[in-house]
């Protein structure tokens, strides 16, 4: 019984892991909320990111993951084009702050949970090698080792991002002065990520 516990848990975190040092949007938005506001906020992002990442795994538990799976080019295409206006929006800001939806995206919490929600990877990757997690998970366990194998995906992602968090907060004094800088470069990485995202998608649409 405990070996079967620490057997899914463990396979949730390095699959989670392999994920979460794939550089992102949830990433470059990790970074940003941390040297803005002076404090590791990696714990609370991730907190959004589960929320959102759980009602995708009840959905495909429910019997969506197909639907998910089979639509993955329209979701390559509504999240490249919502990541490329971000990122525009960033380098755009004279400020160094996002305007797009300003409001919204302030609050760390709301943060994990939009750029987890608009990063085009994530329904398909759940729809693909997440739900063969689950499945895992529920021949192992039923519904208790399904909640296993996901907590060892979310510890992967709570121990990368705040470790990310932490050392952009400790080095603080080096990256505050640059927020401006940072903001234009994140921008650019955000950009380019939803064009490469846009043109896969289109791609897949076209052919």
């Amino acid at each position: 019984m405990v070996f079967e516990v620490l057997a899914l848990l463990f396979l949730g975190f390095i699959a989670g892991l392999s994920g979460a040092v794939i550089p992102g949007p949830l990433l470059a938005f990790t970074v940003f909320d941390t040297s803005k506001k002076r404090k590791i906020t990696g714990h609370t992002i991730i907190l959004g990111h589960a929320l959102w990442e759980s009602v995708i795994v009840v959905i495909i538990l429910v019997g969506f993951g197909g639907m998910i799976a089979h639509n993955e080019l329209v979701i390559y295409v509504i999240g490249g084009v919502a990541l490329a206006l971000m990122g525009i929006s960033m380098i755009r800001s004279k400020s160094g702050e996002i305007k797009m939806e300003t409001s919204r995206v302030n609050s760390s919490l709301v943060g994990g949970v939009f750029y987890t929600a608009f990063n085009p990877t994530q329904p398909p990757w759940w729809a693909t090698a997440g739900l063969a997690l689950l499945v895992r998970g529920i021949e192992t366990m039923g519904v208790v080792g399904v909640a296993i194998v996901t907590m060892g995906h979310w510890l992967s992602d709570f121990a990368y991002y705040v470790f990310v968090s932490f050392v952009v907060h400790r080095h603080e004094k080096y990256i505050n002065p640059r927020q401006r800088e940072i903001s234009i470069l994140l921008g650019i990485f955000m950009a380019l990520l939803g064009v490469y995202f846009l043109v896969q998608g289109l791609q897949g649409v076209i052919l």
